[in-house]
């Protein structure tokens, strides 16, 4: 495989809240093979304005609205399954296909419903003490 020429790009955040990455990255992923997130979950996300539309990312890479990009869900990301099913139909809706794009680590952490469910209960069960969030 010759790899002469090729070039990696990394946008990492070093604050907590709306840094503009979202954007940063569509623009980036028009000339990328891949888009990858390698930690996180879908507690956040991006607003994309693109030809004037609003796309609306929370777990998956933004970048992958470039039609022949790759996106790639890493080991460290959260995947709430529910969560990324509701982002796929809503992009879907809007005329971007995913799924066939789509690789997720064998290592990702899965979060379903029941998930929560039971750290709700975990929750109630201590009482006034609140657990922080962590997804």
């Amino acid at each position: 495989m010759n790899h002469e020429g090729a070039h990696v790009e990394v946008v990492l955040g070093t604050q907590w809240g709306d840094e503009g990455k979202g954007k940063l990255i569509d623009l980036l992923a028009a000339r990328a093979d891949v888009v990858a997130r390698c930690q996180g979950g879908n507690n956040a996300g991006h607003t994309v304005v693109a030809d004037g539309v609003k796309y609306k990312f929370h777990l998956l890479p933004s970048g992958m609205l470039n039609p022949v990009t790759v996106g790639v869900l890493g080991n460290g990301v959260v995947v709430h399954v529910g969560g990324l099913l509701q982002e796929v139909t809503a992009l879907r809706a809007q005329g971007v296909e995913v799924l066939h794009r789509l690789q997720v680590s064998d290592r990702a952490h899965l979060l379903f419903d029941f998930h929560q469910i039971v750290d709700g209960l975990w929750e109630e069960e201590r009482g006034g003490g609140k657990i922080v969030p962590l997804v």
